[in-house]
């Protein structure tokens, strides 16, 4: 508790004196790009927590909705058919916890395979399983289990998400589990970003952590509820979104061995004592961040390798530039119009996905620059 206290006053006096913490400036955004013209369509309705959307070279549409159903629609049209559909064995939906995050194969177009984070009861323990499937025309079947225990599952903080590095790794960001000390537990999965290869062994390049005598899953440590990850398009730096508690939410680049601090510092003023800062932090307040993705396209002139971020409590999607690590907030989108917003994608051609998590009857929004 006094590490909260101390990062707090912290925060406090860099924001008393005009400072921005972590290159980020806490408050509001302040627009410094031509707008592009924008329209949305909602594809798909009727869902229940939508957790993830992938969306493959070809133009099919996967998605993972919590309760344990994974589907797979013909494209990103509206009322686009429904093709293909699973039900995840095992899944315990609770609280945040249940089917989570998905992934396409980088060799997907070859394979046909996928990756998704399931909230399992195993051999009596809750854990949160990365799983691997196959499509085979229209049929989704178990291909694998890729990484069994590890990632301990709760009903709070039970963040999984799912990306394919431009390393053609398979990067994990965990919660805690409701347990802030498993963040800084070196033999914990939770509240960390984990690398592993697609059959679930360990990358010879990893950070070996302290304590450690070679490298593990484990490529970063000291997160909350990290919901959103993704990777800038040119650069291939990757990006976590993590929530704060109460306050102090963060967007963090992620690099090997990388300690952001949880939860002893939160927000920026913990690089005194040894962690890495946020690019940004949202000051004394809390959006509950969500879902994150790069825009790319020539489409979105001036808005093109913009950062989105869907939030939850404030019910928008918010635009940063991300220039040399520099992360600014820059623009609030779809303010309350659609309620919860959990998941953001950039889809092959380079529209925005995103999903509603109001808990019934949510949706998929498809969101292109405006031709």
């Amino acid at each position: 508790m006094g590490g909260r206290v101390l990062a707090a006053v912290a925060v406090l006096a860099l924001l008393a004196c005009g400072c921005a913490p972590g290159g980020g400036i806490a408050g509001a955004p302040t627009p410094s790009a031509a707008a592009p013209a924008i329209s949305e369509t909602v594809i798909q309705s009727g869902l229940v927590v939508p957790w993830d959307v992938a969306v493959a070279d070809d133009g099919r549409m996967f998605v993972t909705e919590r309760p344990g159903t994974i589907s797979v629609f013909e494209s990103t049209a509206k009322m686009a058919k429904r093709i293909a559909t699973a039900q995840v064995a095992g899944v315990r939906a609770m609280g945040e916890a249940g089917l989570l995050g998905l992934a396409l194969d980088p060799d997907f177009a070859s394979n046909a395979l996928l990756y998704v984070c399931a909230s399992r009861t195993d051999q009596g323990d809750w854990r949160n399983q990365i799983l691997r499937y196959r499509l085979a025309g229209t049929t989704l079947t178990l291909d694998g289990v890729v990484m069994r225990i590890g990632i301990a599952a709760a009903g709070v903080h039970d963040s999984c998400r799912l990306r394919f590095g431009p390393d053609r790794k398979l990067w994990i960001a965990t919660g805690d589990a409701g347990q802030g000390a498993l963040a800084q537990d070196a033999t914990s999965f939770n509240g960390k970003v984990l690398r592993i290869n697609v059959d679930g062994s360990v990358p010879y390049d990893n950070p070996t952590l302290r304590g450690q005598a070679a490298p593990g899953p484990v490529y970063a440590v000291g997160l909350r509820n990290p919901g959103g990850l993704a990777f800038q398009p040119g650069t291939g730096a990757c990006y976590v979104v993590d929530a704060g508690d109460q306050m102090q939410d963060e967007i963090d680049l992620v690099t090997a061995g990388a300690n952001f601090g949880w939860p002893t510092a939160l927000g920026p003023g913990g690089s005194l004592r040894g962690f890495s800062d946020p690019a940004w932090s949202s000051g004394t307040v809390s959006y509950a961040v969500a879902g994150a993705a790069f825009l790319s396209g020539a489409g979105w002139g001036a808005w093109d390798d913009s950062l989105v971020v869907a939030t939850l409590k404030e019910q928008d999607v918010r635009r940063f530039s991300v220039e040399a690590g520099q992360v600014l907030a820059r623009d609030v989108l779809f303010d309350q119009k659609y309620g919860r917003l959990r998941s953001a994608t950039s889809a092959p051609d380079g529209a925005l996905i995103l999903t509603t998590s109001n808990g019934n009857g949510d949706r998929i929004i498809r969101v292109v620059p405006a031709r």
